[in-house]
């Protein structure tokens, strides 16, 4: 079966909303938006995602990249990326969160689901945490 039915079935169940876009599954938890890619060229690869947690810009990059870097060393299968974008409007920067790993077919959606989200949501309070750390020594 694949993951974006799994976890469908699994939030449909805990009364949580998901909405189908082009990129994936759309939900919210805790009041954050998380999003989970459909990969149609590999179905069991679970990949939630928590968009746009800070916005990067010229006079926090560096500051932002650290921190990722911190993130991508201290916590387990959550990765801090930077993601670019443009979509006609505007351009810029912002930090995304990941947690990814491939499914075997008899994972424990609701044990990986859980424990995915609050892997993401400790790592987002590490990562605002630093970042305020790092404008109030600036300040």
């Amino acid at each position: 079966m694949l993951v974006k039915t799994l976890v469908s079935r699994y939030l449909k169940s805990n009364g949580i909303v998901a909405k189908k876009s082009d990129l994936g599954l759309n939900f919210t938890y805790d009041g954050l938006n998380f999003l989970l890619w459909n990969d149609a060229d590999d179905p069991m690869f679970f990949r939630l995602t928590l968009p746009g947690i800070f916005d990067v810009t010229d006079d926090n990059f560096a500051k932002a990249i650290m921190a990722c870097n911190n993130i991508n060393w201290n916590y387990k299968v959550v990765k801090a990326v930077l993601y670019d974008y443009e979509d006609g409007k505007e351009k810029g920067a912002s930090v995304w969160l990941c947690y990814e790993q491939r499914l075997e077919a008899a994972t424990d959606v609701e044990s990986l689901l859980n424990r995915a989200i609050h892997s993401l949501l400790a790592a987002c309070d590490a990562f605002m945490k630093e970042m305020n750390d790092e404008m109030n020594l600036i300040l």
